[in-house]
């Protein structure tokens, strides 16, 4: 007895690509329904790939890839056909996302919606790993809840979802192995897992931010503009259009929208410092290209945020590998 056809699946990767040539290639191909697609870190050398499984009715991308930005604007939408949600699940990286009046920072184990028939932005400052489930709107209402109430959502870091991000990722492994049956079944248990646990988000459409709400915009504008170090509170509280009295409130707590900035900068420098392939760049490049313009106040900000210097950390980074 034969067995079913497995679901059909592909790799898309820039191995086989000049290096020079590997961005050009990875936004004509695989990027290339997604919009305006920019590069973060163009000095850096750009490298990706991708395992794509196409369901019935669905689609999971894996992907682990240099960083990029993406706009998708007005114009660029396709209303031709039906509504596409995606669910999105970080599993390693700094990025940022923005669709509406919701959006926020993303990291390892969080969790995102966004809509492909929305203007949108997105990306990430640093290497990054994902999985996305892209699915029809009716499919998504079905399973999880309105799209209204979820395009630029994002949970972050929410144990309650442990048990969604193991089967996402189990099905991300596996999918490729299963038959259309197999992979429908799989995949219902995962939006199981999902809906069950998404309940009552906060929006309502039309209603004044919270505080909650402009913070997480915030973050992810934040983390978007990290390279500029003109990015500052006015610039942050024009995009949001709130009250710089909003703004401020939002980070009471926290620090302040300053120390949010110099914060997310000194992250993403940590992270590009302990990359084993940063290790022939200059510290100093790494520095300015996180926004910051001065190397001793950066010097003394690492080491009271991190407790080693840039080149301790380098140095560590380098005996493990």
């Amino acid at each position: 007895m034969s067995r079913p056809a497995l679901v059909p699946s592909s790799i898309q990767t820039t191995h086989h690509i000049e290096p020079k040539r590997a961005f050009e290639f990875w936004r004509a191909t695989a990027l290339a329904p997604y919009g305006d697609v920019e590069r973060t870190h163009p000095r850096d050398m750009f490298r990706a790939k991708r395992l794509v499984v196409a369901g019935a009715g669905w689609a999971l991308t894996h992907t682990v890839s240099s960083p990029v930005g993406l706009t998708i604007g007005p114009r660029q939408l396709d209303r031709n056909g039906p509504e596409t949600v995606v669910i999105g699940l970080g599993l390693d990286g700094i990025g940022y996302q923005q669709q509406g009046e919701r959006g926020g920072r993303l990291g390892a184990g969080d969790i995102s919606f966004l809509s492909r028939h929305r203007p949108l932005v997105a990306g990430t400052q640093s290497d990054y790993a994902e999985i996305r489930l892209a699915l029809p709107r009716s499919t998504f209402e079905t399973w999880i809840g309105p799209v209204d109430a979820f395009a630029g959502r994002c949970i972050l870091g929410d144990p309650a979802q442990a048990a969604f991000k193991t089967s996402l990722r189990g099905l991300a492994a596996t999918a490729a192995w299963m038959s259309q049956d197999e992979a429908q079944a799989a995949l219902e248990g995962v939006l199981h897992l999902l809906g069950n646990r998404v309940r009552d988000p906060e929006a309502r459409p039309g209603a004044p931010l919270s505080g909650a709400a402009v913070a997480s915009l915030a973050r992810a504008h934040i983390v978007r503009r990290l390279h500029d170090p003109r990015l500052g509170p006015a610039e942050i509280q024009v995009m949001l259009g709130v009250s710089r009295a909003q703004l401020y409130r939002a980070f009471a707590g926290t620090g302040g929208v300053a120390a949010a900035i110099r914060d997310a900068r000194l992250d993403l420098a940590h992270r590009r410092l302990a990359a084993p392939r940063a290790d022939g760049m200059q510290i100093a490049t790494i520095v300015y290209a996180c926004g910051f313009t001065d190397v001793p106040t950066f010097n003394r900000a690492f080491r009271q945020r991190f407790g080693l210097s840039p080149r301790e950390l380098r140095a560590g980074s380098s005996d493990l590998t």
